[in-house]
C-alpha cells in the first residue's frame, strides 16, 4: 500500500556516511584545487586580484548600511541616558546583523550572482577539471586510456550565455534589463533567491508571535526536510525545533537551503554542457543528495568570511570540478549519451563506495572499456557506483523519468 503523499521514506543517498564523505571531499577538493599550477600564472594572479577587489566592494556595499546606522544610533545615544537606551541600541544592531547574515544571506547571494557577469568562474571549473585529468594520468601511467572528463565535456555544445559588464557603449541599465528579462539564467537565479529569502524573512517576522510563530517555523522545517531526507529525520528536526530557540532553527534552515543551492550554482558549468533534461537533472542531484550537502556546507560557511568571499567562491568552483570526478562517470561521446545518461541519473551509493573502499578508478576505467564493447543501451555496466532500477525515481518525492524517446538531447 503506498504511503500518504506527506510521508516519505529516507532516500538511500542521504545518510550520515554520505554527508561525511561530502565534507571530506570539501577538504580534499580545496587542497587539490590549490595545487593547480595554473593558479600561479600571471593571468590568474591578475584575476585573483580583480576578484579580491570585487569581494572588497561587495562587502563594503553589504556592510555600509549597518555601519551608517550604527554610527547614527551611537550619536543619538548621546541624547539619551540610562542603561535601557544602551541595551535597546545593542539589541537593534544585533537584530540587523542577524537579518543580514542569516535571513537575507546577502554575502553568498551577491557572490553567487557574480558568475552570471564574469566568465572567469566557469573557466576556473574547466581548468581545474583539466588539471584533475592530468594529475590522475601522471599518477597511473600503467593505464593506456585513463578516464578523462575535460575533453569529453568540452565536446558538448555550451548553452548560450552572455557575459559582460555593460561596457562597450551599452548603457548599464539596458544591460541589467537584458540580464533580468524572463527566461534568462540570471532571472531564474534571482527568482530562486527571492523566493527563499522572502520565505525566511516571513519566518523571522512571525517567530515571536505566540503559538503561530512556533508552529509555522517548525512546520516549514518539517516540510523542507521531508522532501529531502524523509519523514523520520524531518520529524526529528520538528521535535528538536520545539526545544531550541527559534533563531537557532532559522540559522540551521538557512544553512541547509543555502548549502544545497550553492552546489547547484557551482555545478552550472557541468550542467550547461551535459544535455540533461530538467527531470534528469533532478534525479542526478537527488542520487547524490548527501554528498552534495556535505560538500556545500563547508564552502557555505567559508563564504561568510568577510572580504575574501569571492576568492573562496573561486576555490569552491575549482573544487566542484574535483567533486565531479568522484561522483560521476566521464561524459561519453555525444552519440553514446542516451545509454550513459540512463545509468548516470539512476546511480546509488554503497557504504564502501562512500568511504573509498569500493572499486577504484582503475576498475572504473576497465569497466568503461568493457562498456564500450557492449551494444548501446545495455544496462548494468559496472563502474565506480552501482546503478539502480531506472524505473524507480532516485528520490521518493521526484516523478519517474520519462521514456528515453521523449527526451530531447540537442547537442
Amino acid at each position: 500500500m503506498p504511503s500518504p503523499i506527506f510521508l516519505s521514506r529516507p532516500p538511500p543517498n542521504f545518510s550520515p556516511l554520505a554527508i561525511v564523505r561530502g565534507f571530506q571531499l570539501f577538504f580534499v577538493g580545496a587542497y587539490r584545487s590549490l595545487q593547480n599550477p595554473d593558479i600561479f600564472r600571471t593571468e590568474h594572479y591578475r584575476k585573483a586580484l580583480k576578484m579580491l577587489g570585487y569581494s572588497l566592494g561587495i562587502q563594503l556595499l553589504i556592510w555600509s548600511p549597518i555601519l551608517v546606522l550604527k554610527w547614527f544610533l551611537h550619536l543619538s545615544k548621546l541624547a539619551f541616558t540610562g542603561q535601557d537606551a544602551r541595551f535597546t541600541i545593542n539589541d537593534a544592531l544585533g537584530s540587523l546583523r542577524f537579518i543580514q547574515n542569516h535571513v537575507l544571506n546577502l554575502g553568498p547571494f551577491v557572490i553567487a550572482g557574480m558568475r552570471y557577469f564574469r566568465p572567469e568562474i566557469d573557466e576556473i571549473f574547466l581548468r581545474s577539471l583539466q588539471h584533475a585529468d592530468q594529475t590522475y594520468a601522471k599518477k597511473h601511467p600503467e593505464l593506456k586510456n585513463p578516464p578523462q572528463y575535460y575533453m569529453p565535456l568540452v565536446t558538448y555544445k555550451e548553452q548560450a550565455r552572455a557575459y559582460g559588464t555593460g561596457k562597450g557603449g551599452r548603457p548599464w541599465w539596458s544591460f541589467m534589463s537584458g540580464k533580468s528579462s524572463s527566461g534568462n539564467d540570471f532571472s531564474s537565479f534571482l527568482s530562486r533567491m527571492a523566493t527563499r529569502t522572502a520565505f525566511t524573512l516571513a519566518m523571522y517576522l512571525i517567530k515571536d508571535v505566540p503559538v503561530l510563530g512556533s508552529l509555522s517555523i517548525n512546520s516549514a522545517s518539517f516540510y523542507s526536510f521531508n522532501q529531502v531526507v524523509g519523514t523520520p529525520a524531518a520529524a526529528a528536526v520538528f521535535g528538536l525545533g520545539l526545544m531550541v530557540p527559534k533563531k537557532w532553527l532559522l540559522v540551521f534552515l538557512s544553512a541547509f537551503w543555502g548549502s544545497r543551492s550553492l552546489v547547484r550554482e557551482l555545478l552550472i558549468p557541468y550542467f550547461k554542457r551535459i544535455p540533461f533534461t530538467t527531470t534528469d537533472r533532478q534525479h542526478w542531484l537527488a542520487a547524490r543528495e548527501g554528498v552534495i550537502f556535505g560538500f556545500g556546507a563547508g564552502f557555505f560557511l567559508l563564504l561568510r568570511i568577510p572580504y575574501v568571499g569571492l576568492l573562496t567562491y573561486g576555490v569552491a568552483e575549482a573544487s566542484a570540478a574535483y567533486l565531479i570526478t568522484k561522483i560521476s562517470d566521464p561524459p561519453p561521446h555525444p552519440s553514446q549519451f542516451m545509454p550513459w545518461s540512463e545509468r548516470e541519473v539512476a546511480w546509488t551509493f554503497n557504504d564502501s563506495d562512500l568511504m573509498g573502499d569500493g572499486p577504484s578508478k582503475q576498475a572504473h576505467a576497465a569497466a568503461a572499456a568493457a562498456a564500450s564493447s557492449k551494444p548501446a543501451g545495455v544496462p548494468g555496466v559496472p563502474g565506480a557506483f552501482k546503478p539502480s532500477s531506472s524505473s524507480k525515481p532516485a528520490h521518493p518525492q521526484l516523478p519517474p523519468r520519462p521514456p528515453a524517446y521523449h527526451r530531447q538531447n540537442s547537442l
